[in-house]
């Protein structure tokens, strides 16, 4: 018969959550592993159970994002059945999110994995995810550099299992709530276009185009809920502050927005330029101006952000919502 560990991993927190999850009554063996507080994160976590897994003989292993509010105990069952191969194997999920939500996972992973490796994963920084040993095996001997330590892990894990052909699944989990990714957006992205050049890099040349996705998309949940005001108002002046100080090193590295870095307010970048301004990032990278071109990027993406927010409350529906983000993909 199969058995099953359950592993708590931390940054060492002092909250006394690992003595709680240790204490909790259960017949399910627990384990608790901490990394230091000191630069490290969601990354350097997700690389300790792996090694956890490695010593306990696991077979196949589910990581799960701690503050996830609608997980179903099916879940795990179904990630791990789309794992139970012979080769190297990772399942990701697909689920349906507030329409606010997912902007790093829509406009920056998803259509960068596709347009440069060849592959077409709909959510690959879902953070909830299940590997076999196989792909365990080769995931701990991929260099890791510092922002795949922190939120930069799950495009890190994603990317680099595409660049090696491992089988991906992309697995319907259904509606996704969690704590509103907005507060985090600016760190979360750096480091996520961050991990992903190192990818890229790694991968050494652009792949053909992917065929159309298997799975339609249906990503948009029927609940809308916009971040707090302030909170908006005062990120995207930040973004604003910067491409004032840094517009002609923008306009540089980023000739498709043309006339749209003159000073002013934050600009707006609808779908149809989007693709172009990705691609001047991606010539930066193969110049050697990655740092730059991720910097920039991560201004020019929360201007993309707040466009798409006005594009889809013109639009409202879901189906059409998931429709503009196809032809986006398709476009980049």
């Amino acid at each position: 018969a199969s058995t099953a560990v359950l592993v708590n991993a931390d940054n060492n927190s002092t909250d006394g959550t690992a003595a709680a999850f240790l204490a909790d009554a259960g017949k399910t063996r627990r384990l608790a592993v901490a990394t230091g507080a000191s630069g490290t994160g969601k990354g350097t976590n997700i690389m300790a159970i792996f090694h956890a897994a490695l010593d306990l003989g696991a077979e196949r292993v589910v990581v799960l994002d701690a503050d996830v509010r609608s997980a179903e105990p099916w879940w795990t069952a179904r990630l791990l059945e789309a794992v139970q191969v012979a080769g190297p194997a990772m399942a990701v999920p697909v689920y349906r999110r507030n329409r606010y939500e997912g902007n790093t996972t829509n406009h920056l992973a998803s259509p960068l994995l596709a347009a440069v490796l060849g592959v077409h994963v709909q959510q690959p920084i879902a953070g909830d995810f299940a590997f076999n040993r196989a792909c365990i095996e080769r995931a701990v001997t991929w260099p890791l550099p510092e922002s795949a330590q922190k939120y930069g892990i799950d495009i890190y894990l994603t990317g680099n299992a595409v660049r090696e052909k491992h089988q991906i699944s992309q697995v319907p989990l259904g509606r996704k709530i969690h704590n509103p990714g907005f507060p985090k957006i600016l760190a979360m992205s750096q480091q996520v276009i961050d991990a992903l050049w190192h990818v890229i890099v790694m991968a050494g040349s652009p792949r053909p185009a992917p065929e159309p996705s298997a799975i339609a998309r249906r990503t948009v949940d029927v609940a809308a809920c916009r971040p707090d005001a302030r909170l908006a108002e005062r990120t995207f002046a930040k973004v604003n502050r910067y491409l004032n100080q840094n517009r002609s090193a923008i306009a540089e590295v980023y000739p498709s927005l043309g006339a749209a870095v003159e000073p002013g307010d934050l600009m707006g970048i609808p779908s149809a330029l989007w693709p172009e301004v990705l691609a001047d990032a991606l010539t930066a990278v193969a110049g050697g101006r990655a740092g730059e071109a991720r910097d920039h990027l991560v201004a020019l993406y929360l201007c993309r952000v707040r466009t798409y927010w006005q594009e889809i409350e013109a639009l409202g529906d879901p189906d059409a919502i998931d429709a503009l983000l196809d032809e986006q993909a398709e476009a980049v």
